[in-house]
């Protein structure tokens, strides 16, 4: 077990001459071995503000998600309107005009099937030319969807916009989130990670807001919704020029010189930076990782030994956020608040989206002090109570004009918000299978059950729920080598966050030769 620390108070990198033995040579360069940032040894605060460019450009890639949120959020809400239901409804027999079932299912999973046609080749395409192309793919995926959805006159050319709008998604939620995974300090790297919740929040607030004054002040006319879309469409290229290339893709493909370039843009604010150092713990763990691997990398070994659990994880957290009811409070909120009996779904929807907002601001600001695994699995538990809560309100006339009722369904929807999705993301990207099951399922059985389909979704949960107890670790301020280590020791989940790694030490020795990133107090 490793000895504390004591931090020293300079603000500045203190050189002390190393014996030459404890030095490891990388490219020339006593590097000591190190797969652990130095800088991991500041405090978040002072990260942020010593990584402060790094933060810009993270909010920058960011803007892409306030089309996610938008699209998210306009697939549920406007099939309220009235000039949707018009257009795209058909007459049944009752002559009463309403959108068929079937197509409100297609259009929620070709979201999903378009986000799965990415997954079967972006990663090829990124580790081939780079994550700033795939920023450029993903973007050339929305125009054409919003080009469809401003033209659509028929439900079949609208499915087709949401297949390249699910596509454009799909490249974001993926690219998006291993670009600032690259290259922000692991001591903030949690918070980056799921602050882009925070712009799909401010997305689909926009999205919300918009619909709601839209079906009361041109109820006809839901085109001007679709025509707002092209101004996040319009900002994400303009800030997507000046970010620059992960230096991941570059020592990937062995180019030291391209990627140092990279480092330099992305660090060169930061004084003392040590660039050689720094790519040689980016070096040494992508070497770790080939040297796991028999062969080049392939999909097949994310199901073969260590992986495999890994793999299993993160399908566990991609199930548990279908099965938590996601698609009925998320996907169909404003149809789900319309069923429900609510007097206005669409402010239902704005009230959920801004306490979403809150949610996600608070969460982005406190998972790299708090941790995530007993916050994930807390709000987990809290959910599959709510759900059953939420059935049970089905007796009490909740949709049927009891406002008492009608107003603990929303408050129950609103605490149904929790930051379990964005976990998932920093050990991979989830399944879209349990996605497009569920959505396809997910109208129908609101027609039928209504409220009743908590008790599915609950039913469901509560295994899932346990499971997550026992299998999600705590990966707060650990980097891609320490969760490698842990894996490979097979320390069990419940002991990650209390475990010294050999990584963790050997930061702390190098930090004792070399001097440590101290912490001041002015900035």
């Amino acid at each position: 077990m490793a000895q504390p620390f004591n931090k020293p108070e300079h603000a500045h990198l203190e050189e002390t001459p190393a014996p030459e033995d404890d030095a490891v040579k990388f490219d020339g360069y006593d590097s000591y071995g190190l797969v652990k940032s130095r800088y991991d040894e500041l405090s978040i605060p002072r990260t942020v503000w010593v990584f402060k460019r790094v933060v810009l450009v993270s909010l920058a890639v960011y803007t892409g998600y306030v089309c996610e949120g938008f699209e998210l959020g306009a697939g549920g809400s406007i099939v309220a309107n009235k000039g949707f239901i018009k257009q795209f409804g058909t007459t049944g027999g009752t002559g009463v005009r309403a959108l068929d079932p079937t197509w409100l299912s297609t259009w929620s999973a070709l979201l999903n099937v378009g986000q799965i046609v990415t997954f079967t080749h972006i990663s090829w395409f990124a580790d081939r030319y780079g994550r700033k192309a795939s920023f450029y793919l993903a973007w050339a995926w929305l125009v054409a969807g919003c080009i469809l959805l401003n033209t659509a006159k028929s439900p079949s050319v609208w499915a087709l916009a949401k297949l390249c709008n699910g596509a454009g998604i799909g490249v974001l939620q993926i690219t998006c989130q291993v670009y600032i995974m690259e290259i922000c300090p692991n001591r903030i790297r949690g918070g980056m990670v799921t602050f882009q919740a925070v712009w799909s929040n401010i997305g689909g607030i926009i999205c919300s807001v918009m619909m709601q004054q839209l079906n009361q002040k041109h109820p006809d006319n839901y085109l001007l919704a679709m025509r707002i879309l092209w101004a996040p469409i319009g900002s994400m290229i303009i800030f997507w020029i000046f970010v620059p290339e992960s230096p991941w893709f570059y020592a990937r493909r062995g180019d030291k010189d391209k990627a140092m370039r990279s480092l330099r843009q992305l660090y060169s604010g930061v004084e003392d930076y040590d660039f050689e150092e720094e790519y040689g713990i980016i070096a040494r763990t992508i070497e770790h990782e080939k040297a796991q691997l028999e062969d080049n990398p392939r999909f097949i070994h994310i199901f073969k030994g260590l992986n495999l659990k890994r793999t299993l994880t993160v399908m566990i957290l991609a199930v548990s956020q279908q099965l938590a009811g996601l698609a009925i409070i998320s996907t169909y909120s404003t149809y789900f608040f319309s069923l429900a009996g609510l007097k206005d779904p669409f402010l239902g929807t704005v009230i959920l989206s801004c306490c979403n907002l809150l949610a996600v601001i608070l969460w982005s600001l406190s998972t790299d002090k708090i941790g995530r695994r007993v916050v994930v699995n807390t709000c987990q538990t809290a959910v599959c109570v709510i759900l059953f809560i939420v059935g049970g309100l089905h007796w009490t006339g909740a949709t049927s004009g009891n406002a008492a009722a009608g107003t603990a369904l929303l408050k129950l929807a609103l605490s149904h918000s929790s930051p379990t999705p964005s976990w998932v993301l920093l050990l991979g990207r989830k399944s879209k299978f349990p996605l497009i099951i569920h959505s396809y399922a997910t109208p129908p059985m609101l027609l039928s059950l209504s409220l009743k389909t908590g008790f599915v979704y609950g039913a469901f949960s509560i295994p899932v729920c346990i499971i997550m107890w026992l299998y999600l670790p705590e990966t707060k301020g650990r980097s891609a080598a320490e969760i490698d280590e842990l894996y490979e020791r097979k320390i069990p989940a419940w002991r990650w966050s209390g475990t010294v790694t050999a990584a963790e030490e050997q930061m702390h020795l190098v930090v004792q030769v070399k001097g440590a990133v101290k912490e001041v107090k002015h900035v």
